[in-house]
């Protein structure tokens, strides 16, 4: 597999393709997904030496009072793009496997993974969101049968990227004849593959398939034992990756000032309750339904995903506890990437430094 970093706890931009990023609210902070702000703040990741950004896939449209989820680029053409506008870091796409046949996907992949001199990734999702598949047309099917396509589009992609010569397949889901995809990969390996499935299902999926897999962090404690569990699962060393939101001020004061007035006063609680029945939702298997609640003022601040607050030192802190857990790196969303990006940079990463985290980024162009 290729390998993103040697750095200790790696950190990516999660989302940034999606109006709004990860945080529910109406506040005027809230990120604008424009292509100009994509493009920029993916120049300032790779400046300061982040390893990777990694977009939110998403069809259907929220309720609630702000423009969030269905305002977004889709993956892959914004994967191609951002390629193009950095130099260093990973970019992932991710790719609903129900929505795109795997011939196309294929091909797909491998434009971006020239386009970026093999800096590219792939992030394969089986879908989770009933409206999704109505926009679609394609019948939802049940959550194990949904992996067991998933597993025969990867395993199609997979040759697709390996053999030269066309070939026959013939299996559930696909009956093609004289399939191929010409170029290869980049440099002949072939794109880095990650899953959040953690589901028995998905878990057994991303065992068998992904190079690197993403857990949800509902809590600190325990941590070390999941992760464990997950790599067990696996039989292998593999990296473990999480998401997350950061959410950082000079001082702590500030940063409680700022989520509260992000989060309690202007909060979209309308779109995080629907984010909130979507992942909880009947037949879900990747979560306990008791977590709904804990969940709702999670799923306002970032989607869902582990929160990351306080000063810079807290911040930095947090790192080193999920990384001393056994994490390999997090995905993390801001509140707005180009507004919030610079104390990250400035602030959190020399102390990561100083923590024997990171290295100090190449030619970052920044006052460090």
């Amino acid at each position: 597999m290729r390998v993103i970093s040697d750095n200790t706890f790696q950190l990516g931009l999660f989302a940034p393709n999606v109006w709004g990023g990860l945080t529910k609210t109406t506040a005027e902070q809230r990120w604008q997904a424009t292509w100009d702000n994509n493009a920029a703040i993916g120049k300032l990741a790779d400046e300061a030496g982040l390893e990777f950004i990694l977009p939110l896939a998403q069809w259907s449209q929220l309720k609630g009072a702000s423009d969030t989820d269905g305002h977004t680029f889709e993956a892959l053409s914004w994967a191609a793009g951002m390629l193009a506008e950095t130099e260093r870091i990973t970019v992932f796409a991710t790719v609903h496997t129900p929505f795109l046949h795997p011939l196309f996907a294929a091909r797909q992949a491998v434009t971006c993974d020239h386009i970026g001199k093999g800096r590219f990734g792939l992030n394969i999702v089986s879908g989770s969101a009933g409206p999704d598949f109505g926009m679609f047309g394609t019948p939802m099917r049940d959550h194990d049968e949904r992996y067991a396509y998933t597993e025969e589009w990867t395993t199609l992609v997979k040759r697709l990227w390996q053999e030269p010569e066309p070939f026959d397949f013939h299996g559930r889901f696909f009956d093609l004849e004289g399939v191929f995809a010409l170029p290869g990969p980049y440099g002949g390996d072939r794109p880095t593959l990650i899953s959040a499935g953690s589901s028995p299902a998905g878990r057994g999926f991303a065992a068998r398939h992904a190079d690197c897999l993403f857990m949800i962090i509902i809590s600190p404690e325990g941590l070390a034992g999941q992760i464990a569990a997950i790599r067990a699962d696996a039989a292998r060393n593999v990296p473990v990756y999480a998401s997350g939101h950061v959410i950082c001020r000079k001082t702590r004061q500030e940063t409680e000032e700022y989520y509260h007035y992000i989060v309690k006063e202007k909060g979209d609680w309308e779109a995080a309750e629907e984010v909130r029945r979507s992942i909880f939702g009947k037949g879900q298997k990747s979560l306990p339904p008791e977590l709904a609640d804990r969940m709702l003022e999670r799923m306002v601040s970032g989607g869902g995903t582990f929160p990351v607050k306080g000063d810079p030192d807290d911040v930095a802190q947090t790192f080193k506890r999920l990384s001393d857990a056994g994490l390999t790196g997090m995905a993390v969303a801001l509140v707005n990437y180009l507004d919030d990006f610079p104390i990250l940079r400035d602030e959190v990463l020399p102390r990561m430094e100083r923590l024997g985290l990171r290295r100090p980024a190449i030619g970052a162009g920044h006052a460090r």
